[in-house]
């Protein structure tokens, strides 16, 4: 089992716990519909942080709060329309006005209501590239740096993103029904590819261009492709830094916060009069950080967690009987664990062994009442074969 955001006069705003909370919460009229922005109020110039396609601004929560300290700037987080608790212009159903332009638009109205279309320092991960790419080559003279997170790039031309949307068909109804934010994300996505071709970061601005460590897509050319785009965007682009975060996966904030803190605060630092001050708060942080990982690191090495990861490592990979084995030992080291006999009854049921899968998930049942994901997949495996639960 895996374990695993002006003139407030003007706006209708929440602040989060009183009038001194650091946090801002509140709902800017873009035009027929409202997004949503959380803002850590801070000093200077601030810094923007834009999602990933199908995640809200919430994505960013966990590095907020060690950013503010180090960088004391305003950090802007943000729902797209559709996503998170920002809502979305259903009276407009032509599908072409929901696209990359109106994202754009949405945000530059939003900041200028907050009053944040000064100069600023863009962050974003995968699909939000696009929009830190689309508002630097708009405002050229605002943007001050840069932080790319695993993004697109030039990866989804040349017909890619025809096979990517071919994957997408059997999931396009059930979006358009419960999800319009990806719904329309999808059904404009050619569009966006198309006119992203045509823009790109002005070379004057300073950037840190991360690429993931671990691979998040599966096809050995796919990997490649996704590689060779951030290498040659880095060769382009003289003022710009290229990072491979090794041991992570796409979320590479999520995998190794501290490095990208730190790069965000070394980015800001550049821009900012107090950088000896920012440098210095990012250089005890980021020892801290480095001694604490440390100690975690020897908590988690050969524990059940790390064991248990290893194995959904090995099934990733569709290294089966691999996973099984690890699963094993897992269960070996953690008898009493219900976790354990239900993370090995999975991987005995990747290699056919289904007879004794089950009895791995009924002894995880049995220690674990609640374990109902236990009890879904025992109810499927032995719907046609009821001799199995004897």
């Amino acid at each position: 089992m895996k374990k695993f955001l002006l003139n407030l006069s003007l706006l209708c705003t929440f602040i989060a716990a009183n009038g001194q909370s650091k946090t801002i919460d509140t709902l800017v009229d873009v035009g027929n519909h409202k997004l949503h922005f959380k803002i850590v109020k801070g000093k200077g110039t601030p810094i923007l942080f834009d999602s990933g396609g199908g995640n809200d601004g919430s994505v960013w929560n966990s590095i907020l709060d060690k950013t503010s300290e180090i960088t004391n700037a305003p950090l802007i987080t943000y729902d797209r329309a559709g996503f998170g608790q920002s809502t979305i212009d259903t009276l407009q159903t032509d599908e072409s006005k929901h696209g990359i332009i109106s994202s754009i638009e949405d945000l530059e109205i939003g900041l200028k209501k907050l009053g944040y279309n000064k100069e600023i320092i863009l962050v974003s991960h995968s699909y939000g590239g696009y929009l830190s790419a689309l508002y630097a080559s708009r405002h050229p003279k605002l943007v001050k740096g840069i932080v790319l997170i695993d993004v697109n790039h030039n990866y989804f031309e040349d017909g890619v993103i025809e096979k990517e949307l071919l994957k997408q068909e059997k999931l396009i109804p059930q979006w358009k029904k419960n999800n319009r934010g990806t719904y329309f994300m999808s059904a404009t996505i050619r569009e966006t590819v198309k006119i992203m071709s045509t823009i790109s970061i002005p070379q004057h601005i300073p950037v840190v261009d991360f690429v993931n460590g671990i691979p998040f897509l599966k096809a050995p050319e796919d990997i490649e492709r996704w590689k060779e785009c951030h290498k040659k965007y880095v060769a382009n682009n003289p003022n710009v830094t290229g990072i491979t975060a090794n041991d992570c996966g796409h979320g590479i904030w999520i995998g190794n916060p501290s490095l990208v803190i730190t790069t965000i605060a070394k980015i800001y630092a550049n821009a900012s009069k107090q950088k000896a001050e920012i440098q210095e708060r990012a250089l005890a942080y980021a020892i801290t950080a480095n001694n604490e990982e440390k100690a975690a690191d020897l908590v988690f090495n050969n524990s059940e967690e790390d064991l248990n990861t290893w194995g959904y490592q090995l099934l990733a990979k569709n290294e089966n009987k691999k996973a099984a084995e690890v699963f094993k030992l897992n269960l070996t080291l953690n008898a009493g664990s219900a976790n354990a006999y239900d993370s090995y009854g999975e991987a005995l049921l990747k290699i056919n062994q289904t007879e004794e899968a089950v009895k791995m998930y009924k002894k995880s049942i049995e220690l674990n009442p609640e374990n109902n994901n236990g009890k879904e997949v025992l109810e499927r495996i032995t719907k046609d074969n009821p001799k199995l639960l004897n």
